[in-house]
């Protein structure tokens, strides 16, 4: 995505049957963004949902290849891209343990930005998108990063140029 400031790189889940999902795509236009790690426009047009809109739980995939915890850094991304009257609001989860203290409410059409700096995670680690009593429509995300921490980043840190 050029239009990315911090030069990451996106890539498109398309695996989505295997996990019982669909992909949702926006009307064309720019979701409202005014969240601190400035994902590109692109990126938040377009989301992941449960195939059936009667589902409550929707389980993120993730590429975290190790077996044992170790640390990451975590970043979810949730914008409604459906321009519809109904409400989708939903509490996010790591194995079956509330992850974020507050519920995601995305019928108001502005970006969410959900974060956490350094997390044990592992290939049995699982993220859940539960949906609240009183939503109309299940959990979606837009766009997840993880970022393994070696312990030479942790101790180095980063360019204050980066």
């Amino acid at each position: 995505y050029p239009d990315d400031g911090y030069d990451r790189i996106w890539r498109r889940f398309t695996n989505y049957a295997s996990f019982g999902l669909s992909p949702l795509n926006g009307d064309g236009s720019n979701p409202t963004i005014s969240v601190t790690d400035k994902p590109p426009a692109a990126v938040l047009r377009q989301a992941i949902t449960t195939s059936s809109t009667l589902a409550s739980n929707l389980t993120i995939p993730t590429l975290i290849d190790s077996p044992l915890p170790v640390p990451h850094y975590v970043t979810f991304y949730f914008v409604e891209v459906s321009p519809v009257n109904t409400t989708r609001s939903f509490d996010i989860f790591l194995d079956n343990q509330k992850f974020y203290s507050k519920t995601i409410d995305v019928s108001n059409g502005n970006a969410q930005e959900i974060y956490h700096p350094k997390i044990a995670l592992s290939t049995s680690s699982t993220f859940t998108l539960v949906r609240t009593d009183g939503s109309s429509l299940p959990p979606l995300i837009n766009a997840a990063e993880f970022f393994m921490l070696g312990e030479q980043w942790l101790a180095l840190g980063t360019e204050t140029s980066d």
